[in-house]
């Protein structure tokens, strides 16, 4: 089976879905009866080939000073088809892709996958509508999102999430043939081995203290504007230390906020997967702070660092921490729970907590079978789609409330 990813949303900068794509690639390079390409938007046109894996990056626009860049015209997409030849293909963002895709493609019949990286109704178009719109536009516009999600997601042969709540949205949207794809991470690289004392000294954890570590786009997306309004509430110098890393459009935001209370440590950006490792094994508690997260990579990640995560109660987010059953989630855009949350947490951290966390990432999300599960469900989506049977894709409904 050869196999091709396709995702605007990739970015060298970092993130959950360049995670997500590099790990599949090193799995499918043990796997020799695939072959496994991966097209993502670049500065230039170029191809990496590694064995039976292929890096096909296209010419793109960039977004403004995010960091990232989108493919935008159909040209590039149809090259990388004809010369890869898939079996089928897996489009990983949601605004031009699903239909630049589908014009590459033409009249090949190769069967798509739709991977729901991104609510971005409500991440999104949400938000920043009600920002910049009054509230009759800011709804138009909204549910104009979510008719994107119904009619391009809908087409598609199947669609892969990796959360029940967003299942959910998209079986609202009327999509049916979805499939459960939760995330994995890597146990070997994110352990509380990690840790480091050098690191707690080097952002100012005096000992006796307990560190609480927010690494993350510096965005209120991912709740940086909230975690700036609860910090007064739990601040105790001395005994508490926030470390604040990641880079965004709000950095400015930080270094104000930092300079007001300047016990902060604004943490340098961590280029290396290691080095953020190093910094959530380090680290007491963790701050996912996402509301529309689809899944919580990052969560993860400390969770299977041993370190105690404060999630809200939104999203996947909410979902991670009721299945974790650890400590309640706090109430989404409320300061004050956000603070109540994080004492909560600090209570509780301490080797057998770090065991309990440590033990839940270990038992329920290895990347092998979180590859081996995705590639069973490519093999049953090929095998429909050549006998032109995809309505045998759909699930009993709602059938994920059981699993």
């Amino acid at each position: 089976m050869r196999i091709c990813d396709a995702n605007s949303l990739y970015s060298d900068k970092g993130g959950g879905i360049r995670v997500y794509h590099n790990r599949k690639l090193e799995y499918f390079s043990e796997q020799p009866r695939h072959a496994a390409a991966l097209v993502i938007p670049g500065k230039n046109d170029s191809l990496t080939c590694n064995g039976n894996t292929r890096v096909y990056t296209l010419k793109s626009v960039p977004l403004f000073s995010s960091g990232y860049r989108m493919i935008v015209d159909s040209g590039g997409l149809n090259s990388v088809f004809l010369d890869y030849r898939p079996d089928i293909v897996e489009i990983g963002s949601p605004y031009l892709l699903p239909a630049l895709t589908g014009r590459a493609l033409g009249d090949s019949q190769v069967p798509t996958v739709g991977f729901y990286h991104s609510d971005f109704p409500e991440s999104y178009v949400g938000p920043y509508a009600e920002k910049i719109f009054p509230a009759k536009i800011a709804v138009f516009l909204k549910q104009a999102a979510k008719n994107h999600v119904s009619k391009y997601y809908g087409k598609m042969t199947a669609v892969f999430a990796a959360s029940r709540c967003m299942l959910q949205k998209l079986y609202d949207s009327g999509v049916r043939r979805l499939f459960y794809t939760p995330l994995g991470v890597d146990t070997e690289r994110f352990s509380p081995s990690a840790a480091t004392a050098r690191f707690r000294r080097e952002v100012g954890a005096t000992e006796g203290s307990k560190l609480v570590l927010y690494l993350a786009r510096l965005h209120s997306e991912k709740g940086l504007d909230l975690l700036m309004e609860a910090y007064p509430l739990f601040r105790e110098p001395g005994r508490i230390k926030l470390v604040i890393g990641g880079r965004g459009p709000h950095k400015g935001l930080v270094q104000e906020f930092a300079g007001k209370y300047p016990e902060v440590h604004r943490l340098s950006w961590q280029m290396g997967r290691d080095a953020v490792a190093e910094a959530m094994a380090s680290s007491d508690v963790f701050l996912s702070l996402g509301r529309y997260e689809t899944f919580g990579l990052a969560g993860l990640e400390a969770i299977a660092s041993g370190t105690v995560p404060v999630f809200p109660d939104t999203g996947a987010s909410g979902e991670m921490a009721s299945s974790l059953g650890l400590l309640p989630a706090f109430e989404a855009g409320n300061p004050e729970s956000l603070a109540d949350a994080v004492i909560e947490a600090l209570k509780i951290t301490g080797r057998e907590t770090a065991e309990f966390l440590r033990d839940y990432a270990v038992s329920r999300h290895s990347w092998r079978d979180v590859f081996e599960r995705i590639e069973k469900y490519y093999g049953m989506i090929v095998d429909a789609s050549s006998n032109k049977d995809i309505d045998r894709l759909v699930p009993p409904d709602k059938w994920w409330e059981q699993t």
